[in-house]
């Protein structure tokens, strides 16, 4: 008994140099953790620090503090905006621009990819292939002929008596913002890929129970692919939120700018540069 009790002594006696051990090899880990949090919160950080300076601090010789100045007012000054436009405008029109191009990526993906990945027809590898060639265009070579046909969609709904009556305005209206951007071959690729992992066996269930195309889509293909669908939609409506070039491009109606054109006439505005931070 007595060595049976030594053992179990010298046992417990070992436990907390394991558990040092082991807290000792996750040590440079957790350190490198913190240290990419750190990089990664500090642009954050002054961001909100200078939003809570006076005018005065950046104005005055060097760097401005990173201590904050408690100055609240310029979140209240924000609301002017520029050209006495409400930025709570800018934010608005942001969010419904990116809100109806996520829903129609989601939508056209949706159904292109559900094609590519189960329908067989003719030339379908082809025309994927040429879904993901869209991918490498860059936008700026594609703006023009969409700024182009903005233009003559906006004039035939303005100028056709029959159509003037839905007061459709592709420049300095919604439409021509969203329009070039409801499909994507990012968005048919990345759900084509998860869409070909899913059992065939469940696709010929459904068939079996009578279900068509439609019906599989969505009660047997999108349930099971709600994680790449959430992917898509934080893809879709991150790169909308930020789009700054074609906004500008499409929009003269100060009232029908978004908010990072907002932001980038605030910052242009010396006089207001800590309003902008706000």
């Amino acid at each position: 008994m007595t060595a049976v009790a030594g053992a179990t002594a010298r046992k417990n006696a070992s436990r907390p140099s394991a558990v040092a051990r082991r807290w000792l090899r996750r040590l440079p880990a957790y350190a490198l953790l913190i240290v990419c949090s750190v990089l990664l919160l500090f642009p954050l950080y002054v961001t909100a620090v200078f939003s809570l300076h006076p005018l005065t601090e950046f104005l005055k010789e060097g760097a401005p503090s990173l201590w904050p100045s408690w100055q609240w007012d310029n979140y209240f000054a924000s609301g002017a905006g520029v050209s006495d436009t409400p930025v709570g405008r800018y934010l608005f029109n942001s969010f419904v621009m990116s809100t109806v191009i996520t829903l129609g990526q989601l939508i056209t993906a949706t159904l292109s990819a559900y094609a590519f990945a189960f329908l067989k027809f003719p030339g379908r590898n082809a025309l994927f292939v040429l879904f993901l060639a869209t991918m490498m265009v860059p936008l700026e070579v594609s703006i023009i002929p969409n700024f182009q046909t903005m233009q003559w969609l906006d004039a035939q709904f303005t100028e056709q008596a029959w159509l003037s009556w839905t007061q459709v305005r592709f420049i300095d209206g919604y439409p021509g913002l969203v329009a070039p951007f409801l499909a994507t071959g990012f968005g048919t690729f990345l759900l084509r890929q998860y869409f070909m992992t899913i059992p065939r066996e469940l696709l010929d269930a459904a068939e079996m129970d009578g279900y068509g195309h439609l019906r599989t889509l969505v009660y047997v293909v999108m349930p099971l692919g709600k994680g790449a669908l959430a992917t898509l939609a934080i893809f879709a409506f991150l790169q909308a939120w930020n789009q700054y070039l074609w906004p500008l491009l499409v929009t003269n109606d100060p009232n029908m700018r978004t908010v990072q054109i907002g932001i980038a006439a605030e910052a242009a505005n010396i006089s207001r540069i800590n309003v902008a931070f706000a």
